[in-house]
């Protein structure tokens, strides 16, 4: 019953990580195209505006520049200053002696790591993926201690009631809950490695 139950929780708990951290990607890419729109917006509202100089409310996602055939020159405030080139990615058009400049800035995995942690539906799902994954590798590894099923039910039962309220707590005070999940989650893993 061990060799059929440790790879089906490591398989299911692979895939449940993932579909976690896949929900914390899409919230992380939406994000970033709204904001890359929002820009693009008033950019363009600046051009219809006459404006040389357009400011933009989310100016660290991109920047936009416009130099027409006569030599005017129309920009977003962000285009001056200090910028590193390798932060973004650049895409031009040119017709009729005017060229149209975008940089957008890169996709970064901290920046993804942040979104994961600030959202604690997607790390919920993730940590509970990985929760069963080690709960999988543990029997496999360890074999199987034989416990009380319903005793054992009702302790991990209770664990992880106590590990939702840490997640549901964590925008409140984010450090002392993340605290108390770990140490919860150790608190499983412990029992179902049957330490305790």
């Amino acid at each position: 019953m061990v060799k059929i139950i440790s790879p089906l929780l490591m398989v299911l708990g692979v895939f449940i990580s993932l579909a976690g951290q896949w929900v914390a990607f899409e919230i992380y890419a939406n994000t970033k195209l709204l904001r890359i729109g929002e820009n693009l917006s008033q950019f363009v509202h600046g051009l219809y505006s006459g404006d040389t100089l357009i400011k933009l409310n989310k100016g660290d996602e991109s920047i936009f520049i416009l130099r027409t055939a006569g030599g005017k020159v129309i920009t977003t405030n962000n285009a001056i200053g200090p910028l590193k080139v390798e932060d973004f990615i650049s895409a031009s058009y040119s017709k009729g002696g005017d060229h149209v400049y975008a940089y957008i800035k890169r996709v970064s995995f901290s920046e993804y790591l942040n979104v994961l942690l600030e959202r604690p539906f997607a790390l919920g799902i993730s940590l509970s993926g990985l929760i069963l994954f080690l709960s999988g590798l543990i029997l496999l590894f360890k074999g199987y201690k034989p416990i009380e099923e319903k005793e054992l039910q009702e302790d991990i039962l209770r664990k992880l009631k106590a590990l939702r309220v840490s997640f549901a707590t964590s925008r409140i005070i984010p450090k002392e809950s993340l605290f108390e999940a770990e140490k919860i989650m150790d608190d499983i893993i412990k029992r179902m490695e049957g330490k305790t």
